[in-house]
């Protein structure tokens, strides 16, 4: 499995020119970019006046919600208008793939979730980017941001967001338990899982639901084992000992041990928040997301007594890095006010801002750095999102063939099937690395 370790670079920063112009920090750090300074070069964005953007994006996102909230100061910069198109999650991928293929240009910019990057790279959908950001900028963002948000070594999309499934536990079940430290390896957080089965409350929970999203978290169980989907040489490697392992392991907490939540087998993140914030369970892996949800004492029946952690190890130390980014269109008429719309989200106070308002990892060390300096967050945010940032480290690109899609989709079924035993876990590792093989090659 080629795996990219991520360095996280971590240091006082003090002065630094970005993209194409400088900014400055409310905070006193001057890590912002050229869209921190728009209003200022109104020489430069001149041309721009009376120029409408069109950006295709998620309904309902916060994230997306963040930056409606504030892109009025970008239009007031530039004389652009945006124009926002929502489209729910489902519909987001068959919409954007047939204006692509139309070539229209109604839409300028793509929000684009990672498994569709390098499918749209691969067939002319999206511009290459990676030459519009300076070393300086390349070396302030996450190598496993940029490097989940490209496609055959180029940079195809901007990230405003990476994330990795991290672990929420709860901290006064853990001290009842007499559970002093999270688990930092698998055999760890099996014997975890079976001391915090009681009262009514499960150990944990594993997503097996026939979906695209429990196969997310899977990604990081066959990573973790030291499995792979599709190796360097791109070859399929599902049927492998290694994710045999995988499901061998899940399997034994599921019927063996009992400590996962019955139910599980029918569960997406949806159902594993509400779970963990009704306080039915101890520990889940969910994403970040789940962060603010927890810690709303009107929502959450826990929201002060849990904290997060980074996934514990089986074999390796290992996660798959997901992204959440803006790129521009091949077929947008539009392309240099697209670039000034990406400076400005993108920038590193912006992103810091959606950290901040969020309660986000954020995709650059300029950011996190100021979100550490912010005087609203209290620690226990602070540490929360640095344990998010953390987790990191251990993260790489897991969508690199453009028919990740269809992967997904096969693995889906692969997942559902074993997880409640309709099939042997080799019988449907073989199955799947059939189906695969035959749908992508």
């Amino acid at each position: 499995m080629r795996k990219k370790i991520l360095k996280v670079m971590m240091c006082a920063i003090t002065t630094m020119t970005l993209l194409a112009g400088c900014g400055s920090s409310n905070t006193g750090s001057t890590t912002g970019s050229a869209g921190d300074t728009a209003a200022e070069d109104t020489a430069e964005t001149a041309d721009f006046a009376g120029t409408k953007l069109v950006i295709g994006v998620e309904s309902g996102s916060p994230n997306i919600e963040f930056f409606k909230n504030n892109v009025s100061e970008f239009e007031s910069a530039t004389g652009i208008t945006v124009e926002w198109v929502e489209i729910p999650h489902d519909n987001m991928h068959e919409r954007f793939v047939q204006e692509a293929i139309s070539q229209s240009g109604a839409i300028d910019i793509y929000d684009t979730d990672q498994p569709w990057i390098s499918e749209f790279a691969s067939k002319g959908y999206l511009e290459p980017l990676g030459d519009k950001l300076s070393e300086e900028d390349k070396s302030d963002f996450y190598e496993a941001a940029l490097d989940a948000s490209s496609y055959n070594g180029e940079l195809y999309s901007v990230p405003f967001f990476v994330h990795t499934p991290v672990v929420f536990y709860r901290t006064d079940l853990f001290e009842a338990a007499g559970i002093t430290e999270f688990p930092k390896t698998w055999e760890e957080y099996e014997e975890a899982a079976k001391k915090l089965t009681k009262d009514g409350v499960y150990g944990t929970i594993i997503e097996a639901k026939q979906a695209g999203e429990p196969v997310t978290h899977l990604v990081d169980w066959f990573y973790q084992a030291g499995g792979s989907i599709i190796d360097a040489d791109n070859n399929v490697t599902v049927n492998s000992p290694e994710n045999a392992k995988a499901f061998n392991f899940m399997l034994k907490m599921m019927y063996e041990d009992e400590s996962v939540m019955p139910g599980s087998i029918g569960y997406d993140n949806a159902d594993v928040h509400n779970m963990f914030m009704q306080g039915k369970v101890a520990m889940v892996k969910n994403w970040p997301y789940m962060f603010a949800m927890a810690k709303d004492p009107e929502q959450s029946k826990v929201s002060d007594k849990f904290a997060v952690a980074v996934q514990p190890a089986g074999e390796e130390q290992s996660t798959a890095a997901w992204t959440w980014g803006f790129g521009i269109s091949s077929s947008s008429k539009n392309k240099d006010a697209a670039w000034e719309f990406i400076k400005w989200a993108t920038s590193s106070e912006k992103l810091a801002q959606l950290g901040i308002a969020n309660s986000n990892p954020v995709p650059r060390t300029s950011s996190l750095e100021i979100v550490n300096n912010d005087s609203t967050l209290t620690e226990f945010d602070k540490e929360s999102i640095q344990v998010m940032s953390d987790a990191l480290q251990y993260a790489h690109n897991a969508t690199e063939n453009p028919n990740f899609p269809t992967i997904q989709n096969e693995l889906s079924y692969t997942l559902s099937g074993i997880m409640t035993k309709q099939v042997s876990v080799e019988d449907g590792l073989a199955q799947a690395e059939k189906a695969i093989k035959e749908a992508i090659q």
